[in-house]
């Protein structure tokens, strides 16, 4: 995810921190100032970091079974609403995604029950529902931030476990339909749960003061049902559609003295994100949209040699559209050059594999009206 900082690696996964995560950290800091000094300041940055330990360990529950099943992982992003796993593919068993979406909720019992614990023999331990002094939200002390953790923790459990897709709930209910339904019927299905229930956060969230949170997840919540609808179908589509049909075999292609900011032209004429830099046939790097344009801006001449990315996928015509498309989405890249014996004949990209979808779901509909 773009604008994230990495801060550890845990299992071979990075843990990036989004950049609004540092916003709502200052929230915290300037909000808990102003109500009660630097103290409450303190303790408003302990509880936040506290909880997203939490979080981060929910999502390294998920992807700690999800690597079991042999499904990569590529990062766990913090955001302000909650962390975002990256899984390089989509389960295909229902009872692997079982496993994979109870990990999570089952990571928190074991928090709790930890907390627990710690919280009944802390010797200055507050009541269960602490009343809280400095700043309302917030812990004053470890007694009463173990407490307060103890309240996130059984609200993480029974929140995720709310049946709205995408989050876990959503999912579980998704993996028991498809014990008895195609997956992607199933997801439609769960999906549309999904956004009802979201609805009933929107409405709520806007009806009632103070839950405009709630009415911003629920917006949340609703898009990425559609989204992650889409995708299940854009991936049972490609499913057994190799790379070669979909890639584009005609491109622009640089060479690394070549200036980087002579390709912005070719991005508005011919719709071409990003370029492949080469030598005597062999493929040296990807010139990238953000560099040609950035280049264009400052000067023209960089050559494109110093500004191309040598870190980056290629893949085969033969290869599955669908494991390619997973992985583009987990990375990140764009766009995926294409090799066969060593030489690079194609590029396959987000728009090619969107425009594939649109044209075999348009022939679909049209076979269907037909019929």
């Amino acid at each position: 995810m773009k604008w994230s900082l990495t801060i550890a690696r845990a299992f071979g996964i990075q843990i990036r921190v989004h950049f609004t995560f540092f916003l709502l950290l200052l929230w915290i800091v300037v909000e808990a100032r102003a109500a009660a000094g630097w103290g409450a300041a303190m303790w408003g940055v302990v509880f936040i970091v506290a909880t997203f330990t939490c979080v981060v360990l929910h999502e390294l529950g998920h992807s700690v079974v999800a690597q079991r099943f042999g499904i990569k992982v590529s990062s766990i992003t913090l955001l302000p609403i909650g962390g975002v796993a990256a899984l390089r593919s989509i389960p295909q068993k229902p009872a692997h995604e079982m496993a994979i979406t109870v990990a999570g909720p089952l990571v928190n019992v074991l928090i709790f029950a930890v907390l627990y614990v710690v919280y009944c023999w802390a010797p200055d331990r507050v009541p269960y529902f602490p009343g809280l002094v400095l700043m309302p939200g917030l812990p004053t002390d470890w007694g009463e931030l173990t407490g307060v953790l103890l309240l996130v923790n059984k609200w993480m459990i029974v929140f995720n476990l709310i049946p709205a897709y995408p989050m876990d709930g959503g999912r579980l209910l998704r993996a028991v339909l498809a014990q008895w339904l195609p997956y992607p019927r199933a997801t439609a299905i769960a999906a549309t749960i999904g956004q009802v229930i979201a609805g009933v956060f929107i409405l709520y969230g806007l009806w009632e003061p103070g839950w405009i949170m709630l009415a911003i997840i629920g917006v949340l919540i609703f898009l990425a049902a559609g989204a992650e609808e889409k995708t299940v179908r854009l991936r049972d589509a490609l499913q057994h559609v190799q790379v070669g049909r979909v890639m584009t075999p005609v491109f622009v292609a640089v060479g690394p003295d070549d200036a980087a900011g002579g390709c912005a032209p070719w991005i508005f004429q011919r719709g071409q994100d990003d370029f492949p830099v080469m030598a005597d046939g062999r493929l040296l790097g990807m010139l990238t949209q953000s560099a040609v344009l950035e280049a264009a801006r400052r000067n023209g001449s960089v050559r494109a040699a110093e500004l191309m990315m040598t870190s980056f996928s290629s893949t085969r015509p033969d290869a599955p559209v669908a494991e390619v498309h997973d992985s583009m989405q987990a990375s990140g890249q764009r766009t995926v050059p294409v090799m066969e014996d060593g030489r690079l004949v194609g590029l396959l990209t987000f728009d090619n594999i969107n425009r594939y979808f649109m044209t075999r779901s348009a022939g679909a509909a049209k076979d269907g009206a037909q019929t």
